[in-house]
C-alpha cells in the first residue's frame, strides 16, 4: 500500500471565509454566453429518455447472468437510446445537456461491459460514435470564447490525508472476485468524511449510479472530467459550479462496496486517466511514505 498526504488547510479556510462567486457553467466549460431566459428545450425529455434506458438496462443486467450474451432486447434499447441522443442534442442543448449524456451511456456501456460477455460490434461501435460527437459538440461550444484547460497538476486530492487502497489498472475486484480494469484509485475515508472537490468545474451528475452507488461527476472543462463514488451523501446539485477544494459531499459506502472509503476518477473525453500520475506528486507538494 502507498501512503499519500497532502495538506488542505489552507484551501478550506479560504473556502469557508470566502463568498461564494456564483458563475454559470458556460463560463467554467468556455462555452458562449447565451441570454440567461433562453431554456435549452432538449434537456428534460433528454433528461427522461436517459433515464427510462438507464432504469431499463439495470433491470437487464440484474436478469441476466454475469458472462452471457447482451440479450437481443437490451442491444434494441441501445440501438434506440443512440439514436434518441444524437436527436436530441442535435438540436439546442445546452452544455450540462451533453456532459450528462457522455456520463450515463459512458457508464453505461462499462457496465454492460462488465455483466455480458461480449458487447455486440452494432452497440460498441455506436456507442463510441456518440460519445465522440457529444465530445465534438462541447469543443464546438467553446468556440465562442477561450476555452478554459483544466491541469491536472494543479488539482488537490478529494479526501485528507490521502492513502491509496487499490490503485488504478487491473485487478481482482474484491466483490466478484473476476480480474477487470478498475478506473480510478480507492481512497481511505472515514464514513461522513468531507469530500473536496479536486478542482474547479461544473456538477454534471449527483445522484444514484448503480454499483457506484451515491455519484458525483464534475466537468472541469470540454474534455476532463472526475469522478466521486460511493458516496454517503452529496452536497451539490447538477449545475452547480465549485471552485477547487469546495465540499462536494461526504464518504459512505453505497453501491457495490467492501467498507467506507472514496473510488475517485479522473477522465479524459471518456478515457480513464490514472489520477496518481496525474495530481501532484512527490516534489509537487505531495509526500510519499511506504
Amino acid at each position: 500500500m502507498r501512503r499519500l498526504a497532502i495538506s488542505l488547510g489552507s484551501i478550506m479556510v479560504a473556502c469557508a471565509s470566502a463568498p461564494v462567486e456564483r458563475l454559470a457553467p458556460e463560463d467554467v466549460l468556455g462555452a458562449r454566453a447565451r441570454p440567461p431566459t433562453r431554456e435549452p428545450v432538449a434537456s428534460a425529455e433528454l433528461l427522461e429518455r436517459l433515464q427510462r434506458f438507464v432504469e431499463g438496462a439495470e433491470r437487464m443486467r440484474d436478469a441476466t447472468p454475469r458472462g452471457a450474451p447482451m440479450p437481443d432486447a437490451h442491444v434494441t434499447a441501445w440501438v434506440a437510446v443512440l439514436s434518441d441522443v444524437e436527436a436530441l442534442t442535435g438540436r439546442q442543448a445546452s452544455a450540462l445537456d451533453l456532459v450528462r449524456a457522455r456520463l450515463w451511456l459512458q457508464t453505461a456501456i462499462e457496465a454492460d461491459g462488465a455483466r455480458y460477455g461480449d458487447v455486440p460490434l452494432e452497440v460498441a461501435s455506436h456507442s463510441q460514435r456518440t460519445l465522440a460527437a457529444l465530445t465534438m459538440k462541447l469543443v464546438k461550444l467553446s468556440r465562442g470564447n477561450r476555452p478554459l484547460k483544466a491541469r491536472p497538476e494543479t488539482f488537490v486530492w478529494p479526501v485528507e490525508p490521502v492513502v491509496v487502497t487499490s490503485p488504478w489498472g487491473h485487478r481482482t475486484h474484491p466483490v466478484h472476485g473476476d480480474y477487470r480494469f478498475h478506473a480510478g484509485v480507492d481512497l481511505e475515508a472515514n464514513r461522513a468524511q468531507a469530500v473536496y472537490a479536486a478542482g474547479p468545474g461544473v456538477v454534471a451528475f449527483a445522484g444514484w449510479n448503480s454499483g457506484h452507488g451515491k455519484q458525483v461527476e464534475l466537468q472541469h472543462d470540454p474534455h476532463l472530467a472526475s469522478r466521486y463514488s460511493h458516496l454517503s451523501g452529496w452536497a451539490v446539485q447538477p449545475g452547480d459550479v465549485v471552485k477547487r477544494g469546495d465540499v462536494i459531499g461526504w464518504a459512505g459506502k453505497t453501491g457495490t462496496a467492501t467498507g467506507v472509503h472514496l473510488h475517485f476518477e479522473l477522465r479524459r473525453d471518456g478515457e480513464s486517466l490514472d489520477p496518481e500520475a496525474e495530481l501532484p506528486g512527490p516534489g509537487g507538494g505531495l509526500v510519499v511514505t511506504r
